[in-house]
Protein backbone atom coordinates (compact mmCIF):
# COMPACT_ATOMS: atom_id res chain seq x y z
CA UNK A 1 0.00 0.00 0.00
CA UNK A 2 0.97 3.37 -0.68
CA UNK A 3 1.76 6.10 1.73
CA UNK A 4 -0.42 9.19 2.06
CA UNK A 5 0.68 12.25 0.24
CA UNK A 6 2.11 14.41 3.55
CA UNK A 7 3.59 11.46 5.33
CA UNK A 8 5.83 10.67 2.54
CA UNK A 9 7.10 14.37 2.41
CA UNK A 10 7.36 14.20 5.61
CA UNK A 11 9.81 11.27 5.03
CA UNK A 12 11.66 13.03 2.07
CA UNK A 13 12.10 16.12 3.96
CA UNK A 14 13.87 14.49 7.06
CA UNK A 15 16.03 12.19 5.25
CA UNK A 16 17.18 14.56 2.73
CA UNK A 17 18.06 17.27 5.63
CA UNK A 18 19.61 14.58 7.36
CA UNK A 19 21.84 13.82 3.98
CA UNK A 20 22.40 17.49 4.10
CA UNK A 21 20.04 18.60 1.48
CA UNK A 22 17.16 20.89 1.51
CA UNK A 23 13.75 19.54 1.83
CA UNK A 24 12.05 21.54 -0.71
CA UNK A 25 13.45 18.85 -2.96
CA UNK A 26 11.12 16.31 -1.76
CA UNK A 27 8.27 18.52 -3.04
CA UNK A 28 10.06 19.16 -6.29
CA UNK A 29 9.82 15.47 -6.88
CA UNK A 30 6.38 14.76 -6.23
CA UNK A 31 5.11 17.43 -8.05
CA UNK A 32 7.50 15.24 -10.66
CA UNK A 33 6.20 12.07 -10.17
CA UNK A 34 2.45 13.27 -9.54
CA UNK A 35 1.76 15.69 -12.70
CA UNK A 36 0.13 17.74 -9.40
CA UNK A 37 0.54 21.42 -9.78
CA UNK A 38 1.35 23.16 -6.49
CA UNK A 39 -1.98 24.18 -5.90
CA UNK A 40 -3.17 20.76 -6.55
CA UNK A 41 -0.65 19.36 -4.37
CA UNK A 42 -2.61 21.24 -1.08
CA UNK A 43 -5.79 19.30 -2.11
CA UNK A 44 -4.21 16.04 -2.04
CA UNK A 45 -1.80 16.14 1.21
CA UNK A 46 -3.93 13.21 2.32
CA UNK A 47 -4.53 11.23 -0.60
CA UNK A 48 -3.23 7.82 -0.87
CA UNK A 49 0.01 7.31 -3.25
CA UNK A 50 -0.19 4.58 -5.66
CA UNK A 51 2.49 2.23 -4.85
CA UNK A 52 4.44 2.05 -7.99
CA UNK A 53 4.28 5.98 -7.57
CA UNK A 54 5.46 6.17 -4.21
CA UNK A 55 8.13 3.75 -5.66
CA UNK A 56 9.56 5.67 -8.07
CA UNK A 57 9.09 8.44 -5.58
CA UNK A 58 11.44 7.06 -2.56
CA UNK A 59 13.96 5.96 -5.25
CA UNK A 60 14.55 9.33 -6.52
CA UNK A 61 14.63 10.97 -2.99
CA UNK A 62 17.34 8.65 -2.30
CA UNK A 63 19.00 9.48 -5.38
CA UNK A 64 18.97 13.21 -4.66
CA UNK A 65 19.94 12.55 -0.89
CA UNK A 66 23.37 11.02 -2.60
CA UNK A 67 24.13 14.32 -4.66
CA UNK A 68 22.60 14.08 -7.89
CA UNK A 69 20.90 17.54 -8.42
CA UNK A 70 17.28 17.36 -8.55
CA UNK A 71 16.90 19.34 -11.94
CA UNK A 72 19.27 15.66 -13.36
CA UNK A 73 16.69 13.74 -12.27
CA UNK A 74 13.45 15.67 -13.08
CA UNK A 75 15.21 17.11 -16.48
CA UNK A 76 13.88 20.24 -15.89
CA UNK A 77 15.00 23.78 -14.87
CA UNK A 78 12.98 27.00 -15.05
CA UNK A 79 14.74 30.32 -16.72
CA UNK A 80 13.40 33.35 -17.57
CA UNK A 81 10.46 31.84 -17.06
CA UNK A 82 10.50 28.83 -19.22
CA UNK A 83 11.11 25.53 -18.85
CA UNK A 84 14.18 24.13 -20.30
CA UNK A 85 15.76 20.69 -20.44
CA UNK A 86 18.78 19.77 -18.72
CA UNK A 87 21.17 16.76 -18.41
CA UNK A 88 24.75 16.05 -16.93
CA UNK A 89 26.15 17.29 -20.74
CA UNK A 90 24.83 21.04 -19.59
CA UNK A 91 25.16 23.55 -16.30
CA UNK A 92 21.87 23.68 -14.60
CA UNK A 93 20.76 27.03 -15.24
CA UNK A 94 21.15 29.97 -12.35
CA UNK A 95 19.44 32.38 -11.19
CA UNK A 96 21.93 35.11 -11.70
CA UNK A 97 22.18 34.45 -15.60
CA UNK A 98 18.24 35.70 -15.93
CA UNK A 99 20.29 39.15 -15.08
CA UNK A 100 22.95 38.93 -17.43
CA UNK A 101 19.92 38.31 -19.99
CA UNK A 102 18.12 40.97 -18.51
CA UNK A 103 21.06 43.59 -19.07
CA UNK A 104 21.85 42.69 -22.98
CA UNK A 105 18.27 43.08 -23.78
CA UNK A 106 18.15 46.83 -21.94
CA UNK A 107 21.44 47.51 -23.30
CA UNK A 108 20.39 46.43 -26.96
CA UNK A 109 17.09 48.35 -26.88
CA UNK A 110 19.02 50.95 -25.44
CA UNK A 111 21.69 51.47 -27.74
CA UNK A 112 21.40 49.76 -30.77
CA UNK A 113 18.74 50.45 -32.23
CA UNK A 114 15.62 48.51 -33.53
CA UNK A 115 17.02 47.26 -36.51
CA UNK A 116 17.71 42.94 -37.14
CA UNK A 117 20.69 42.11 -34.99
CA UNK A 118 23.07 39.42 -35.21
CA UNK A 119 23.61 38.20 -31.79
CA UNK A 120 26.11 35.39 -30.88
CA UNK A 121 26.39 33.42 -27.61
CA UNK A 122 29.63 31.41 -26.33
CA UNK A 123 29.60 28.53 -24.50
CA UNK A 124 25.53 27.67 -24.78
CA UNK A 125 25.24 25.40 -22.45
CA UNK A 126 21.66 24.00 -22.62
CA UNK A 127 20.90 27.11 -24.68
CA UNK A 128 19.40 29.59 -22.28
CA UNK A 129 20.62 32.91 -23.25
CA UNK A 130 20.20 32.13 -26.74
CA UNK A 131 17.26 30.97 -26.31
CA UNK A 132 15.86 33.67 -24.17
CA UNK A 133 17.27 36.44 -26.40
CA UNK A 134 15.87 34.89 -29.65
CA UNK A 135 12.27 34.46 -28.14
CA UNK A 136 12.82 37.87 -26.60
CA UNK A 137 13.50 40.05 -29.42
CA UNK A 138 12.14 38.39 -32.19
CA UNK A 139 13.71 39.34 -35.33
CA UNK A 140 17.14 38.93 -34.14
CA UNK A 141 19.46 36.50 -36.13
CA UNK A 142 21.16 34.56 -33.17
CA UNK A 143 23.60 32.26 -32.93
CA UNK A 144 25.50 30.03 -30.49
CA UNK A 145 28.64 27.77 -30.28
CA UNK A 146 29.37 25.25 -27.55
CA UNK A 147 32.83 23.41 -27.84
CA UNK A 148 30.39 20.44 -26.37
CA UNK A 149 28.15 18.02 -28.97
CA UNK A 150 26.05 16.90 -26.00
CA UNK A 151 25.74 20.07 -24.83
CA UNK A 152 24.43 21.04 -28.51
CA UNK A 153 22.18 18.15 -28.30
CA UNK A 154 20.70 19.54 -25.25
CA UNK A 155 20.03 23.28 -26.34
CA UNK A 156 18.78 22.07 -29.97
CA UNK A 157 16.44 20.30 -28.20
CA UNK A 158 15.72 22.95 -26.18
CA UNK A 159 15.46 25.34 -29.12
CA UNK A 160 13.01 22.99 -30.69
CA UNK A 161 10.75 22.76 -27.37
CA UNK A 162 10.51 26.14 -27.28
CA UNK A 163 9.86 27.35 -31.09
CA UNK A 164 13.63 29.27 -30.94
CA UNK A 165 15.13 29.79 -34.35
CA UNK A 166 18.73 29.50 -33.14
CA UNK A 167 21.56 28.57 -34.98
CA UNK A 168 24.14 26.12 -33.44
CA UNK A 169 27.87 25.93 -34.18
CA UNK A 170 29.89 22.79 -32.64
CA UNK A 171 33.37 24.76 -31.71
CA UNK A 172 35.68 26.36 -29.24
CA UNK A 173 35.07 29.95 -28.42
CA UNK A 174 34.26 32.21 -31.46
CA UNK A 175 36.70 29.88 -33.87
CA UNK A 176 33.65 28.67 -36.46
CA UNK A 177 33.32 32.23 -37.32
CA UNK A 178 37.19 32.59 -37.62
CA UNK A 179 38.71 29.19 -39.43
CA UNK A 180 34.46 29.29 -41.52
CA UNK A 181 37.02 30.15 -44.50
CA UNK A 182 34.60 31.49 -47.42
CA UNK A 183 31.72 29.59 -46.39
CA UNK A 184 28.31 31.74 -47.07
CA UNK A 185 26.46 29.65 -44.75
CA UNK A 186 28.35 31.10 -41.92
CA UNK A 187 27.67 34.96 -40.69
CA UNK A 188 31.31 36.41 -39.32
CA UNK A 189 30.37 39.48 -38.06
CA UNK A 190 28.19 40.07 -34.96
CA UNK A 191 26.26 43.38 -33.03
CA UNK A 192 26.22 41.17 -29.85
CA UNK A 193 28.46 38.92 -28.40
CA UNK A 194 27.36 37.36 -25.11
CA UNK A 195 29.03 34.72 -22.87
CA UNK A 196 28.25 32.96 -19.58
CA UNK A 197 31.73 31.32 -19.55
CA UNK A 198 33.47 29.21 -17.21
CA UNK A 199 34.92 31.03 -14.59
CA UNK A 200 35.66 29.95 -11.46
CA UNK A 201 38.90 29.53 -9.98
CA UNK A 202 41.02 26.11 -9.84
CA UNK A 203 41.25 26.82 -6.40
CA UNK A 204 38.22 27.08 -5.20
CA UNK A 205 36.99 23.44 -5.80
CA UNK A 206 37.89 22.64 -2.08
CA UNK A 207 35.00 25.08 -1.06
CA UNK A 208 32.11 23.82 -3.45
CA UNK A 209 29.44 21.43 -2.39
CA UNK A 210 30.18 17.92 -4.00
CA UNK A 211 26.80 17.79 -5.71
CA UNK A 212 28.48 20.47 -7.71
CA UNK A 213 31.51 18.81 -8.25
CA UNK A 214 30.60 15.42 -8.49
CA UNK A 215 28.06 15.89 -11.31
CA UNK A 216 28.26 19.28 -13.25
CA UNK A 217 30.74 19.62 -15.85
CA UNK A 218 33.76 20.70 -15.27
CA UNK A 219 34.49 22.46 -18.24
CA UNK A 220 31.65 24.67 -17.58
CA UNK A 221 32.73 25.27 -14.21
CA UNK A 222 36.27 25.99 -13.98
CA UNK A 223 38.93 28.21 -16.03
CA UNK A 224 42.43 28.14 -14.68
CA UNK A 225 44.14 29.59 -11.32
CA UNK A 226 42.39 33.01 -11.35
CA UNK A 227 39.31 31.96 -13.69
CA UNK A 228 39.91 34.51 -16.27
CA UNK A 229 41.78 31.99 -18.79
CA UNK A 230 38.15 31.68 -21.17
CA UNK A 231 37.90 35.52 -20.94
CA UNK A 232 41.56 36.03 -22.03
CA UNK A 233 41.22 33.37 -24.80
CA UNK A 234 37.48 34.85 -25.62
CA UNK A 235 38.34 38.74 -25.67
CA UNK A 236 41.45 38.74 -28.36
CA UNK A 237 38.91 36.68 -30.84
CA UNK A 238 36.25 39.71 -30.25
CA UNK A 239 38.03 42.23 -32.99
CA UNK A 240 37.74 40.02 -35.36
CA UNK A 241 34.01 38.93 -35.22
CA UNK A 242 32.24 42.17 -33.58
CA UNK A 243 31.21 44.11 -36.40
CA UNK A 244 32.89 47.52 -35.83
CA UNK A 245 31.08 49.71 -38.46
CA UNK A 246 27.80 49.35 -36.09
CA UNK A 247 27.61 50.07 -32.60
CA UNK A 248 27.98 47.02 -30.53
CA UNK A 249 28.11 45.59 -27.31
CA UNK A 250 29.87 42.43 -25.54
CA UNK A 251 28.72 40.93 -22.52
CA UNK A 252 29.63 38.83 -19.79
CA UNK A 253 28.62 37.12 -16.57
CA UNK A 254 31.40 37.09 -14.19
CA UNK A 255 32.32 35.81 -10.76
CA UNK A 256 33.21 38.20 -7.87
CA UNK A 257 36.20 40.07 -7.44
CA UNK A 258 36.87 39.65 -11.66
CA UNK A 259 35.29 43.03 -12.30
CA UNK A 260 38.10 44.81 -12.78
CA UNK A 261 40.56 42.25 -14.45
CA UNK A 262 37.80 41.21 -17.01
CA UNK A 263 37.18 45.27 -18.02
CA UNK A 264 40.46 45.93 -18.17
CA UNK A 265 40.99 43.16 -20.97
CA UNK A 266 38.03 44.32 -23.10
CA UNK A 267 39.33 47.87 -22.75
CA UNK A 268 42.39 46.92 -24.03
CA UNK A 269 40.91 45.01 -26.65
CA UNK A 270 38.02 47.67 -27.63
CA UNK A 271 39.83 51.18 -26.62
CA UNK A 272 36.97 53.40 -27.87
CA UNK A 273 34.27 51.05 -26.03
CA UNK A 274 32.44 52.51 -22.61
CA UNK A 275 32.85 49.62 -20.36
CA UNK A 276 31.38 48.61 -17.18
CA UNK A 277 30.69 46.33 -14.52
CA UNK A 278 27.65 45.55 -12.88
CA UNK A 279 26.59 44.13 -9.61
CA UNK A 280 23.88 41.39 -9.02
CA UNK A 281 20.69 41.66 -6.86
CA UNK A 282 22.96 40.16 -3.81
CA UNK A 283 25.45 43.50 -4.72
CA UNK A 284 28.05 41.07 -6.34
CA UNK A 285 30.31 41.69 -9.38
CA UNK A 286 27.89 40.06 -11.96
CA UNK A 287 28.28 41.29 -15.46
CA UNK A 288 30.90 43.38 -17.65
CA UNK A 289 29.86 45.22 -20.40
CA UNK A 290 31.47 47.13 -23.41
CA UNK A 291 29.20 49.40 -25.67
CA UNK A 292 30.80 50.17 -28.66
CA UNK A 293 29.30 53.29 -30.65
Amino acid sequence: MGKKVYEALQWASSFLEEAGYEGRIGVILMLHHTGWSRSMLFGEYRSVLPVEVWVQFREDVEIAAGGVPVQYITGVEEFYGREFFVDPNVLIPRPETEELVEMVLELVRGHLGSGPLKIVDVGTGSGIIAISLCLELGDADVHAVDISSGALEVARRNAKNLGAKVTFHEGDLLDPFLDCGESVDVVKKFNVIVSNPPYIPEGDRSIMRANVLDHEPDSALFAGVDGLDIYGRLVRQIPSVLDLDLPGLVAFEIGHGQGEAVSRLLQDQLPTALVEVKNDINGKERIVFAVVK
